[in-house]
Protein backbone atom coordinates (compact mmCIF):
# COMPACT_ATOMS: atom_id res chain seq x y z
CA UNK A 1 0.00 0.00 0.00
CA UNK A 2 1.44 3.16 -1.13
CA UNK A 3 0.61 6.65 0.23
CA UNK A 4 1.60 9.96 -1.61
CA UNK A 5 0.58 13.24 -1.89
CA UNK A 6 0.06 14.21 1.11
CA UNK A 7 -1.99 17.27 2.26
CA UNK A 8 -4.16 18.91 4.36
CA UNK A 9 -7.66 17.98 4.73
CA UNK A 10 -9.95 20.60 2.23
CA UNK A 11 -8.70 20.33 -0.77
CA UNK A 12 -10.56 17.04 -1.99
CA UNK A 13 -12.67 16.10 0.81
CA UNK A 14 -14.82 18.65 3.15
CA UNK A 15 -13.95 17.99 7.04
CA UNK A 16 -17.67 17.99 7.77
CA UNK A 17 -18.37 15.08 5.92
CA UNK A 18 -15.88 12.58 7.16
CA UNK A 19 -17.04 9.98 9.75
CA UNK A 20 -16.32 6.77 11.46
CA UNK A 21 -18.98 4.41 11.30
CA UNK A 22 -19.49 0.65 10.88
CA UNK A 23 -21.08 -1.29 7.77
CA UNK A 24 -22.85 -4.43 8.52
CA UNK A 25 -23.64 -6.94 5.86
CA UNK A 26 -26.61 -8.51 5.23
CA UNK A 27 -27.31 -11.93 5.78
CA UNK A 28 -26.81 -13.14 2.40
CA UNK A 29 -23.51 -11.04 1.98
CA UNK A 30 -22.52 -12.60 5.57
CA UNK A 31 -23.53 -16.18 4.07
CA UNK A 32 -20.98 -15.52 1.09
CA UNK A 33 -18.40 -14.05 3.26
CA UNK A 34 -18.53 -17.21 5.73
CA UNK A 35 -18.96 -19.89 3.39
CA UNK A 36 -16.09 -19.11 1.13
CA UNK A 37 -13.61 -19.64 3.47
CA UNK A 38 -14.99 -22.18 5.23
CA UNK A 39 -13.43 -25.34 3.32
CA UNK A 40 -15.91 -27.29 0.85
CA UNK A 41 -17.37 -29.12 3.91
CA UNK A 42 -21.40 -29.47 3.57
CA UNK A 43 -21.94 -29.60 7.18
CA UNK A 44 -19.64 -26.86 8.37
CA UNK A 45 -21.50 -24.24 5.41
CA UNK A 46 -24.55 -26.14 6.79
CA UNK A 47 -24.31 -24.59 10.54
CA UNK A 48 -22.86 -21.37 9.18
CA UNK A 49 -25.50 -21.00 7.14
CA UNK A 50 -28.15 -22.09 10.35
CA UNK A 51 -26.29 -19.47 12.57
CA UNK A 52 -26.26 -16.80 10.45
CA UNK A 53 -29.82 -16.97 9.67
CA UNK A 54 -31.20 -16.80 13.33
CA UNK A 55 -28.93 -13.56 13.52
CA UNK A 56 -25.85 -15.11 15.44
CA UNK A 57 -23.28 -14.97 13.42
CA UNK A 58 -22.99 -11.54 11.21
CA UNK A 59 -20.30 -9.53 9.44
CA UNK A 60 -19.35 -6.09 10.80
CA UNK A 61 -16.83 -3.84 9.77
CA UNK A 62 -15.59 -0.16 10.99
CA UNK A 63 -13.78 2.17 8.88
CA UNK A 64 -13.77 6.05 7.91
CA UNK A 65 -16.18 7.06 5.53
CA UNK A 66 -17.02 9.96 3.39
CA UNK A 67 -20.19 11.00 3.08
CA UNK A 68 -21.56 12.80 -0.09
CA UNK A 69 -24.52 13.01 -2.01
CA UNK A 70 -24.19 9.13 -3.39
CA UNK A 71 -23.89 7.81 0.08
CA UNK A 72 -21.00 6.82 2.27
CA UNK A 73 -17.38 6.25 0.94
CA UNK A 74 -14.81 4.11 1.99
CA UNK A 75 -11.01 4.00 0.71
CA UNK A 76 -9.67 0.37 0.41
CA UNK A 77 -6.98 -0.98 -2.20
CA UNK A 78 -9.03 -2.01 -4.47
CA UNK A 79 -10.40 1.42 -4.76
CA UNK A 80 -13.02 3.48 -3.31
CA UNK A 81 -15.98 1.99 -2.28
CA UNK A 82 -19.19 3.24 -1.96
CA UNK A 83 -22.67 2.22 0.40
CA UNK A 84 -25.80 3.84 -0.04
CA UNK A 85 -26.21 3.23 3.76
CA UNK A 86 -29.30 1.35 4.30
CA UNK A 87 -28.85 -2.00 2.24
CA UNK A 88 -31.18 -0.57 -0.57
CA UNK A 89 -28.00 -1.10 -3.12
CA UNK A 90 -27.46 -5.14 -0.76
CA UNK A 91 -24.13 -3.50 0.59
CA UNK A 92 -24.99 -3.55 3.90
CA UNK A 93 -26.62 -0.75 6.60
CA UNK A 94 -23.84 2.00 8.47
CA UNK A 95 -24.60 2.43 11.62
CA UNK A 96 -22.76 4.05 14.84
CA UNK A 97 -21.84 6.74 12.61
CA UNK A 98 -20.11 9.58 14.22
CA UNK A 99 -17.87 12.87 13.35
CA UNK A 100 -13.78 11.58 12.57
CA UNK A 101 -13.10 14.44 15.11
CA UNK A 102 -14.83 13.12 17.96
CA UNK A 103 -11.22 10.57 17.65
CA UNK A 104 -9.09 12.30 15.62
CA UNK A 105 -7.21 15.69 15.75
CA UNK A 106 -7.21 17.67 12.72
CA UNK A 107 -2.81 16.98 12.38
CA UNK A 108 -3.79 13.37 12.11
CA UNK A 109 -5.87 13.34 9.14
CA UNK A 110 -4.76 13.98 5.72
CA UNK A 111 -5.68 13.65 2.17
CA UNK A 112 -3.36 11.48 0.01
CA UNK A 113 -2.76 9.41 -3.41
CA UNK A 114 -3.54 5.87 -2.42
CA UNK A 115 -1.42 3.76 -4.83
CA UNK A 116 -0.66 6.02 -6.90
CA UNK A 117 -4.38 5.57 -8.60
CA UNK A 118 -7.02 7.95 -6.22
CA UNK A 119 -7.05 10.69 -3.65
CA UNK A 120 -8.56 8.95 -0.43
CA UNK A 121 -8.68 9.89 3.55
CA UNK A 122 -5.81 8.73 5.38
CA UNK A 123 -4.84 8.49 8.95
CA UNK A 124 -1.28 8.58 11.06
CA UNK A 125 -2.75 7.04 13.93
CA UNK A 126 -5.29 3.89 13.79
CA UNK A 127 -5.43 3.60 17.32
CA UNK A 128 -8.40 5.63 17.84
CA UNK A 129 -10.02 3.92 14.78
CA UNK A 130 -9.77 0.47 17.35
CA UNK A 131 -11.04 2.82 19.92
CA UNK A 132 -14.06 4.24 18.27
CA UNK A 133 -15.02 0.39 17.27
CA UNK A 134 -14.18 -0.31 21.20
CA UNK A 135 -16.96 2.27 21.97
CA UNK A 136 -19.31 1.09 19.35
CA UNK A 137 -19.23 -2.39 18.38
CA UNK A 138 -18.25 -3.99 21.45
CA UNK A 139 -20.71 -6.10 23.23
Amino acid sequence: MGLSNKQKIGTHFKKESIFLATISASNTDTKEILTSKLEDKSTEKLVASNLIDKGIISFEQYDIFYKDDKGYTRFVEEGPETFVGDNSDGKGIIRNVVPIWEYYSEGQVFECMFNNKFMAICVSDTAPLYKYNEDYNKA
